[in-house]
């Protein structure tokens, strides 16, 4: 049995109704009751990947057996809860082979994209959510960034859909700058609760319910840093929370 040894109070990843104050990340190591020794986060990952990998393992073999089922039953009532049970199976299979894959170290395949053609893949993923009141704007040319699109457009998708379901409904707001050296892609939007970002996606499991596990802007966070980029989240005056990343430019 093992416990997280944290600091006096709780921590948030985003925009969590039951804390009006940021709250401290838990270290990332777990503590035994027994022993104290510290068990480093990535083992803690390993076998959390390994478990999810065996019950998929017996998943799969549930799968087979309705399979068999499905050749052997004949009753036409058998037959549609056979395959309802299947589809259940594999609902359950694909939802832990995903998450997974969130506890792996990030590999990027980098390769050489304009800063503008970055931002052009965002403007895809908001336009795939339905957010076309998006306003966007840029100040960028043919600068080039040595980073993995594809996993950006994954943390673009996140931003987008952390907005989404933490958000108002206000307009938001993207941009894209270059300056010091640096591509910088910002999103803007309303916050009317004056939250504090300051602890959004330093740590998972934080703000967990059914089908979520606090682990989007974590991810996200740590996708950015394996492209060698920077996440910086603040309050501004006016009431907007701001969430700019940026990469150094080749």
């Amino acid at each position: 049995m093992s416990r997280y040894v944290t600091q006096p109070s709780l921590c948030v990843t985003r925009k969590d109704k039951r804390f009006s104050q940021p709250q401290t990340p838990p270290p990332a190591i777990l503590y035994g009751m027994d022993d104290e020794l510290p068990i480093p986060y990535s083992c803690v990952a390993g076998f959390v990947r390994q478990q999810m990998h065996d019950v998929r393992n017996h998943l799969n073999g549930m799968d087979l057996e309705a399979a068999l089922l499905n050749e052997i039953v004949t009753d036409p009532e058998a037959v549609a809860a056979i395959s309802r049970l299947r589809a259940q199976i594999r609902e359950t299979a694909n939802s832990l082979r995903a998450l997974s894959g969130r506890f792996a170290q990030p590999q990027p395949s980098r390769g050489s994209i304009t800063v503008r053609d970055l931002f052009l893949i965002w403007q895809d993923e908001a336009n795939l959510r339905g957010l076309d009141s998006t306003g966007w704007t840029q100040a960028v040319g043919e600068e080039r960034l040595n980073v993995d699109a594809g996993a950006l457009a994954h943390v673009f998708a996140e931003l987008l859909a952390n907005a989404q379901r933490f958000g108002n409904g206000d307009r938001l707001v993207a941009r894209a700058t270059i300056g010091g050296g640096r591509a910088s892609y910002e999103l803007r939007e309303p916050d009317t609760k004056a939250s504090n970002p300051s602890a959004w996606g330093r740590a998972p499991f934080t703000t967990t319910h059914r089908g979520a596990y606090g682990l989007g802007l974590w991810e996200a966070d740590r996708l950015v840093r394996a492209n060698g980029g920077t996440v910086e989240r603040e309050l501004l005056p006016d009431a907007t929370l701001l969430t700019k990343v940026s990469f150094p430019v080749e």
